[in-house]
């Protein structure tokens, strides 16, 4: 039979024990701790609305922005170019049976400052025009191109019942920053009651917007996780709207 050798007793010694727990611990002082967890994300009072809000469409680009506000419940006001609206009828026509508002944005987004009052009129009338024709009813709000106005012009805007919004938050995407810039210039300056400003078309109908349409639902998802929650600048209830919400500033706040 076998015989232990003498020293396989001293092996077990608790001399060995204690050294081998030492080196566990040794090594298990040597692993960085794990990260803190991330801070929670900070978060707005109750009940806090921002305004999502699209300028110089219609366009192809537009009816994919209206399937994500339509997928995630959100509404939307759209200030459409008098002369889109007329090359995409059935696309204001779907953004309006959807229930987001139709905003006169001038015929074809010329600087009204710089023409007399008569030119004036026939912009923001022939939009208004055009759009009750497809929509049902004349709107409610307007926004001046490149946000440029003065007292003759609204006036004038106020005469054929418009009531001016303007834009607290410009997120520079009709200048193709990238998706991630679009993004990160409406998280950073959101606040409650801001009106937001993004592009579903161009003047000529002839700009890229498909980094508008994949930021879109990032801007949602990540305001939404702020406690923020969507409205739009016009209340639309059958063939009738009325203006609502906030104004934004009431000064020129430079060109879109």
């Amino acid at each position: 039979m076998w015989a232990r050798p003498s020293w396989f007793g001293r092996v077990r010694s608790p001399w060995i024990i204690a050294a081998a727990l030492a080196f566990v611990l040794v090594a298990a002082a040597c692993v960085p701790a794990p990260p803190p967890p991330p801070p929670p994300p900070p978060t707005v009072p109750p009940g806090s609305k921002v305004y999502l809000t699209f300028d110089d469409g219609p366009s192809e680009y537009t009816p994919q922005i209206l399937s994500v506000l339509q997928a995630k419940s959100v509404p939307a006001t759209f200030f459409v170019v008098g002369q889109n609206a007329a090359q995409h009828p059935s696309t204001v026509q779907q953004a309006h049976a959807a229930g987001n508002g139709i905003g006169n944005h001038s015929w074809d987004h010329t600087d009204l400052t710089t023409l007399p009052p008569d030119l004036v009129r026939t912009q923001l009338q022939s939009t208004s025009d055009q759009i009750a024709t497809l929509t049902g009813a004349p709107p409610a709000v307007w926004r001046p191109p490149f946000g440029a106005f003065n007292n003759t012009v609204t006036q004038i805007a106020s005469s054929l019942g418009l009531s001016m919004r303007l834009w607290d938050v410009d997120t520079a995407d009709h200048s193709t920053p990238g998706v991630n810039a679009i993004v990160d210039n409406v998280v950073n300056s959101a606040r409650p009651d801001a009106i937001i400003l993004l592009h579903d078309g161009s003047p000529g109908d002839d700009e890229d917007r498909s980094q508008t349409v994949a930021a879109v639902p990032i801007i949602i998802d990540t305001l939404r996780s702020l406690g923020y929650s969507f409205g739009s600048l016009v209340t639309t209830a059958g063939a009738s709207s009325a203006p609502t919400g906030p104004t934004g500033p009431s000064v020129p706040i430079g060109r879109e």
